[in-house]
């Protein structure tokens, strides 16, 4: 069986959602703006502590940051 691998940023939907910006994530997460949108855009990743952390801005999961393939 193939392990899962990490497919398309649902981050734009959950900050939509939230009622919340990118670059208001980027300054819980102490990241810069144009990262989020590189985390978005699938070129960087998030480390296990940021998505936490970003889940728990946007009240859902580190498994819903993500679609899962």
């Amino acid at each position: 069986m193939a392990e899962p691998r990490i497919g398309k940023s649902h981050l734009p939907e959950l900050l939509a959602k939230a009622s919340m910006t990118q670059a208001q994530l980027a300054d819980h997460l102490n990241v810069t703006e144009g990262y989020i949108s590189q985390v978005i855009s699938g070129k960087s990743r998030l480390s296990v502590i940021k998505r936490k952390m970003a889940a728990d801005f946007l009240g859902c999961t580190s498994d819903d940051l993500n679609e899962w393939i």
